[in-house]
């Protein structure tokens, strides 16, 4: 049975426990939001962003002139990128959008997106305990800018799926203990556990404003991040998409057919005749197109490469072949508010095969002319089918006090909690000719040199790698079965899933060895 199941994020605190003088991680409740099936079929979104044109007012709870100016003077400059608007009502009353308090013993955090909805109109959504004349200008311009992105629904780019940042888990285990007092599972869900689907960077982005400091310390290759107090490249480009800006007229036009857009919903695992899929709706307003036809559509693309996905049989495509839903409509008024319009698209129309595909779509609104007149901007969502890995790396060591090689597969691989699964490393010689086995210890079927060990991922997307949470291959040199000389050999390891189906090959790796 195909099962599919949506994240829901229920007040998706990030709280920014970050400093200047020490390196804290912010406490992020959206990673307890995982998806507890084993391997299947799933979407995952964490899109929590407001609708593109929307005004979002601004209250103060407390704090000082100073600081709510300098609130003023930063948060807005989201808005040269992103069509939305802070409007900043003074001292809160309980009815605005974002109210920010200023607590300096609770640090800086904010919720997300229109997560900030769902808090009672006497607390905060924000806060921001940094703001204060110890900070640079630029620290305060990062902070404002940080939380503000949180405010639109941005999430931490530490956590992008793609970061693929090598920890030393030992370091870090042991600093958020000695600071924070966090156990291992803590640190495993705020450091090291990564979004399935985030509103990061389609490509990881170490220069973010939503990305926090690393020092290298905590890292295996000395990798760091430094402290980023300014929007990257890819922030606005991120945010241009999010929150496209639309042509608007004035209402005394009664001749030009144009649009606004209000609040979007996308369900999922719905059944329509039969079909498992996702249903997109869209309310708006549609202004001077009674009694003409009008389109809505949804446009899917793969969000990593930005291309369109491709249609195969013509059913949910549109007219360059790419795959698309539309809902044709009709006016009946002037001015017609539409609520319940909506487009479904089966899963398998995506036509995507087996994997974990990180797709964004968005609705389009044509005019009789089939004119786009008004875009949503995109939702990211990830599409998994079966077991999927995407890359495995081959960490490999020489224990002469052991005599064995030992090899510790790097991968991470979704959709298989709790599956038994396997990993097998095949030996060559450099010409591509198997090893021979001759005892029948470490073998394969028909009789070559393997060796293997059984993995069980505890997440739904779970890291492989050389620290604690990684496996290892061993095989004693003397299985090699080699007589005595030198060589040059190679190996290889598979991956396969609980039923023996192979989910992907490393590549080969080379080494020299000497059979005493």
């Amino acid at each position: 049975m195909i099962y599919i199941k949506k994240l829901l994020i229920c007040a998706s605190l990030i709280i920014c426990n970050i400093s200047y003088s020490q390196i804290l991680q912010c406490i992020d409740v959206t990673s307890a939001s995982r998806r507890e099936e084993g391997a299947g079929q799933g979407v995952y979104d964490f899109n929590n962003k407001w609708t593109p044109g929307t005004v979002i007012t601004v209250g103060f709870m407390d704090g000082t002139q100073w600081q709510w100016d300098k609130v003023k003077q930063y948060a807005p400059i989201w808005s040269k990128y992103a069509n939305v608007t802070f409007k900043f009502m003074g001292q809160a009353t309980g009815t605005e959008d974002v109210r920010v308090s200023f607590n300096s013993k609770k640090g800086s955090y904010s919720y997300i997106g229109l997560d900030a909805k769902k808090r009672l109109p006497s607390e905060e959504t924000m806060n921001l305990g940094w703001i204060d004349n110890t900070k640079s200008e630029a620290q305060l311009e990062g902070v404002i800018l940080h939380e503000f992105g949180h405010s639109l629904g941005l999430l931490h780019e530490h956590m992008n799926p793609m970061s693929n940042i090598k920890w030393n888990k030992p370091v870090v285990y042991a600093y958020y203990l000695q600071y924070d007092g966090w156990d291992k599972e803590m640190v495993d869900k705020q450091v090291f556990e990564r979004y399935s689907v985030s509103m990061t960077n389609k490509a990881y982005d170490p220069k973010s404003i939503m990305h926090y400091p690393i020092p290298k310390e905590f890292t295996l290759d000395g990798y760091s991040v430094a402290e980023n107090d300014y929007l990257s490249q890819g922030d606005i480009d991120l945010i241009k998409e999010l929150y496209p800006f639309n042509k608007t007229q004035p209402l005394t036009n009664m001749t030009t057919v144009w649009s606004k857009l209000q609040d979007l919903n996308i369900d999922y695992n719905v059944t329509e005749n039969g079909k498992l899929g996702m249903r997109i709706k869209q309310d708006f307003l549609i202004y001077n197109a009674q009694n003409k036809q009008c389109i809505m559509a949804v446009y899917f693309y793969n969000a990593e490469n930005d291309k369109a996905l491709s249609d195969k049989d013509g059913q949910y495509a549109s007219a360059d072949g790419h795959v698309a839903g539309y809902n044709y409509f009709t006016p009946g008024y002037q001015n017609t508010q539409y609520t319940d319009l909506a487009v479904f698209i089966p899963y398998d129309q995506l036509e995507l095969g087996p994997g974990n595909f990180r797709l964004k779509c968005y609705v389009a609104i044509f005019d009789p002319d089939q004119k786009q007149i008004v875009t949503g901007g995109y939702q990211y969502f990830t599409f998994s089918q079966g077991i999927n890995v995407k890359e495995i790396r081959l960490l490999t060591s020489f224990d002469d006090v052991g005599q064995q090689i030992k090899i510790t597969p790097a991968f991470t691989i979704s959709n298989a909690k709790g599956l038994n699964c396997l990993a097998v490393a095949y030996f060559y010689y450099d010409n591509g000719q198997p090893l021979r086995d001759h005892n029948n210890l470490y073998h394969t079927v028909d009789g070559n040199v393997s060796s293997s060990a059984n993995f069980t991922p505890g997440f739904e997307m779970t890291l492989y790698d050389n620290t604690q949470t990684g496996f290892v291959i061993t095989i004693p040199y003397k299985e090699l079965e080699l007589p005595p000389g030198k060589y040059n050999l190679k190996y290889k390891v598979i991956l396969f899933d609980d039923k023996l189906n192979q989910l992907v090959t490393s590549d080969y790796y080379n080494f020299n060895f000497t059979q005493n």
